[in-house]
């Protein structure tokens, strides 16, 4: 069943569960399929990153197909960084043909972090000029130039969202900002900070954002002591040092997997989140059907349901 991250489409009732799912850097996408189908029934959706951390990895829209073909729903991430409207405009057409209904765009990192620190980068459009550009080519079926096709495509569009290195007021600015574009969800930035979340809500709460988008909480489970970090080189990350001495403490290696869904449990608590994104960033795939089970999740995240 397709699963719309969008309100009024997205069950109330339901709490949505995603993962992200990073393409492989080769042609072959077999690996990619054989992580959907380990992720099939324990999440409604898989993101599937788009030339991640600036390293060329195989065509997100490729592995959309494949990925379908397993009855697995996709979500695609399209980057500013590597594609001019026109590239975009070629990769929205395509997803719409196979069938795919969530988008996330997102600028993405700089090239020099990446393998090919001397790639040009494109950045054609802004954010919330791309997302306004989709929402047309979503609901009137137009072409960024205004040729129409042959009727529209229906996106869910996603945005990511920091909750740490501004004031909140000027974090929740651009959050509305987006909502005006025309966003329908959106993904914060990793949350272990419950304290940090907790004001992010409560402005966007006040705002009455949580009623116009799916606000979505990510979450990384963490390794060991020494994943903390490289989580924190990742901007806008913040990590309470009681979690950081937990992790230090402990002798289990499944300690991470229980912060994370003792951090779930919290978040499922807050009103307006309506869904948890987990980011098994460095080869921690395995770990999220376990987050997913030791959080109380499996048994919601096959119960999606859209209007």
């Amino acid at each position: 069943m397709t699963i719309l991250l969008e309100k009024g489409r997205l069950n109330p009732d339901h709490f949505a569960v995603t993962a992200e799912l990073v393409p492989p850097r080769d042609w072959n996408p077999r690996p990619l399929v054989e992580q959907a189908v380990r992720y099939r029934g324990y999440v409604d959706a898989v993101d599937l990153s788009d030339n991640l951390l600036a390293i060329a990895r195989l065509s997100p829209v490729v592995g959309a197909f494949f990925v379908r073909q397993v009855g697995v729903e996709p979500i695609v991430q399209i980057n500013l960084r590597d594609r001019n409207r026109m590239g975009i405009q070629s990769d929205l057409m395509g997803l719409a043909a196979i069938g795919v209904k969530n988008i996330t765009i997102l600028g993405g990192y700089p090239a020099k972090v990446g393998t090919e620190p001397n790639a040009k980068e494109v950045y054609d459009l802004e954010t919330m000029e791309l997302v306004r550009y989709a929402r047309i080519f979503s609901d009137e079926g137009k072409l960024f130039d205004g040729t129409p096709m042959q009727e529209p495509p229906q996106f869910s569009i996603g945005t990511v969202e920091n909750i740490a290195g501004k004031p909140i007021k000027e974090l929740i600015d651009r959050l509305e900002a987006k909502a005006d574009s025309g966003t329908s969800f959106v993904r914060t930035q990793l949350v272990f900070d419950m304290d940090l979340i907790g004001e992010w809500m409560e402005e966007a709460r006040r705002r009455g954002l949580h009623e116009r988008v799916t606000i979505m909480a990510s979450i990384l489970p963490l390794r060991n002591a020494d994943h903390v970090g490289k989580a924190l080189r990742i901007p806008g990350v913040v990590i309470p040092d009681s979690l950081h001495a937990r992790l230090a403490a402990s002798d289990s290696s499944e300690e991470g997997l229980h912060i994370a869904a003792e951090l779930i449990k919290q978040l499922r608590q807050i009103e307006g989140i309506r869904g948890i994104h987990i980011r098994p960033i460095g080869g921690a795939e395995d770990s999220v059907n376990k987050v997913v089970q030791y959080a109380g999740l499996l048994q919601s995240s096959t119960a999606a349901a859209s209007a």
